[in-house]
């Protein structure tokens, strides 16, 4: 009925096949009901996709720079001309409306023509006669077998970010897609060949958590790349760290949005409240902390009342939330709402639908500094409200948060945007943007633990991350 294979597939070697292990349920967020199931993996398998990728990667790094862009930008072409299927994929098994499903896919297409540019920045240096007779190159040289585990949110564009930096810079690839939205996460699968990979540059594996510390452990795998929650990237990093890969670990996130008295009430709350309740909060970048400089009752306000105008989506192709990912991720945010008590300013829980799919309305919850739920990881539509004196207060309440995702400043005063783009400890800053997403081209990471690792995503850093330096000294003696 769902078009889809029963088992979620693995790809190794170029070949398509059901994933390993013990079987577990797939279902569907609009109604939940199973579309199919998802193999747990087993080490046996990531080692056949492991060799596969170590066997293809001499033909691959010699593949000239240029040649391997050009497998990108094909790839790129075909998303584009599959963008229908492959949006109905993402949404059936990751929840998302369609409409957010093609924009991730045209997101993801940004990715791959960004990355298709690295030929550029894999120049190395040259000095001639560093010291008598003796000429110094500097040369960029691929790490070996990249892994990539992708979260849920976005199917096929976060790991992507990763994936197609690391093929860019001439690795070879394996990819275990979240076991919370598998199709979506290999829907590419039958996409590479045909882009023109060759046979073992590109593997799928699917799986949870014994597929990923296999990945870790792997003696072959040279480096690991995750986004995931701030635990699971924790674990990963020092397991992935332990066995000597390079790893670059992004964790969860409390964005918080400071609004200055200046700013206009209505322009902040359509751009918060489209911040945290899109994809229904399950973003890394959305804002889910509105911090006021001052009290400011006309902006709580429109915030309130933007909120409640605010529908839940019915079916994948109407506006408005989608549902979340699964009922534990539900059963979260109501916790959530229940810990908040009277603070609660717009309820969510009444657009709950028991049985018909993992559907929550947004909520906007009025708290203290103070409040223990500041500090908790919180994926979901809920908007957390706070009142700061100064906006030098709001810039300790960003900095004391444990994580350092990003945050957002809304205001007409170019003085007090500078103050915070200097002095605001994350990685990422939007200043009068809701959503302070860098594009393609731009490093991507947070900070604390929002990401473990020195080294970011994208673009040039990408390039840092994927390549090893190599040092060469020459003398020529007639």
């Amino acid at each position: 009925m769902s078009g889809l294979p029963e088992r979620a597939s693995n790809l190794i070697g170029g070949v398509l096949e059901p994933s390993s292990g013990d079987a577990t349920a797939v279902t569907s967020p609009w109604t939940g009901e199973p579309i199919g199931s998802v193999g747990g993996g087993d080490a046996a398998t990531v080692d056949r996709a492991v060799a596969a990728a170590r066997a293809a990667l001499p033909g691959w790094s010699s593949t000239p720079s240029t040649r391997r862009a050009r497998v990108l930008t094909r790839l790129a072409g075909l998303i584009e001309a599959n963008a229908t299927e492959l949006a109905a994929t993402i949404s059936l098994d990751n929840g998302k409306t369609l409409a957010d499903a093609r924009a991730e896919l045209e997101r993801a297409r940004e990715h791959l023509e960004a990355a298709a540019t690295a030929p550029a920045l894999l120049a190395g240096e040259h000095v001639v006669d560093v010291v008598s007779g003796i000429d110094a190159t500097l040369v960029r040289e691929p790490i070996g077998v990249a892994a990539i585990v992708a979260p849920f949110n976005f199917p096929i564009m976060t790991g992507l970010i990763y994936w197609s930096w690391a093929l860019a810079c001439g690795n070879t690839v394996v990819i275990k897609p979240s076991e919370q939205a598998p199709y979506g996460g290999s829907a590419l699968g039958r996409l590479f060949r045909e882009a023109g990979f060759p046979d073992g540059v590109v593997n799928i594996v699917q799986g949870g958590r014994v597929t990923v510390e296999a990945l870790c452990d792997h003696p072959d795998v040279a480096s690991v790349s995750l986004v995931g929650s701030s635990a699971t990237a924790a674990a990963v990093y020092a397991r992935a760290s332990a066995a000597g890969k390079r790893a670059q670990a992004a964790g969860g996130a409390r964005n918080p949005l400071v609004a200055l008295p200046d700013a206009d009430p209505d322009v902040v709350a359509t751009a918060v409240t489209t911040s945290a309740f899109g994809m229904s909060g399950q973003r890394c970048l959305s804002s889910s902390i509105l911090v006021t400089v001052g009290d400011q009752p006309a902006l709580l306000d429109a915030v309130v009342r933007t909120a409640r105008e605010s529908t839940v989506a019915p079916s994948p192709d109407a506006a408005g939330l989608p549902p979340m990912i699964s009922q534990a991720a539900v059963d979260a945010v109501t916790g959530v709402l229940t810990r908040a008590g009277e603070d609660v300013l717009v309820d969510g829980r009444s657009a709950l639908t028991p049985g018909k799919g993992y559907l929550i309305g947004p909520s906007v919850v009025r708290a203290a500094e103070s409040s223990p739920l500041m500090t908790d990881e919180i994926f979901g539509p809920v908007l957390f409200v706070v009142a700061v004196p100064t906006l030098d207060a709001a810039l300790a309440f960003v900095n004391a948060s444990p994580f350092g995702n990003a945050a957002s400043i809304y205001t007409t005063d170019g003085a007090a945007a500078r103050t915070f783009t200097s002095r605001a400890d994350v990685g990422n800053i939007g200043v009068n943007v809701g959503v302070a997403a860098p594009t393609a081209q731009v490093g991507f990471g947070g900070r604390r633990r929002s990401f473990l690792g020195t080294i970011h995503s994208q673009g040039r850093t990408a390039v840092d991350f994927f390549t090893d330096l190599k040092s060469v000294s020459a003398r020529w003696v007639s």
